[in-house]
């Protein structure tokens, strides 16, 4: 059971992550879902046209990341992704209100 300490505990961890961490478990995330190298994954790759990732790809990369980093991130927004900073930005933002909520 969780209680309340060990939610802090793990927002606190969260916060602590800086964008760099992010965007290289976010890339990995990818690499996970699609198999491409992680040299060929770029910062603003984008990913359909860049990458060559499909709607079903797309889902699961933001399956993927709800999961690693424990939000709820409504379909609407993750069909906004277009790249991968997006990608990184949206998780940055979602951990920070988690966060400043906590």
């Amino acid at each position: 059971m969780t209680t309340p300490t060990d939610e802090m505990h793990f927002w606190r961890r969260w916060k602590m992550l800086n964008e760099q961490e992010v965007r290289t478990k976010v890339k990995q995330l990818i690499v996970q879902v699609s198999s491409l190298p992680m040299e060929k994954i770029g910062d603003q790759s984008s990913f359909i046209e860049d990458l060559g990732l499909d709607s079903l790809a797309l889902l699961e990369v933001g399956v993927a990341i709800d999961y690693e980093y424990k939000l709820d991130v409504p379909d609407e927004e993750l069909e906004q992704l277009a790249t991968v900073q997006d990608a990184v930005d949206l998780v940055l933002t979602k951990m920070t209100a988690c966060a400043q909520a906590s």
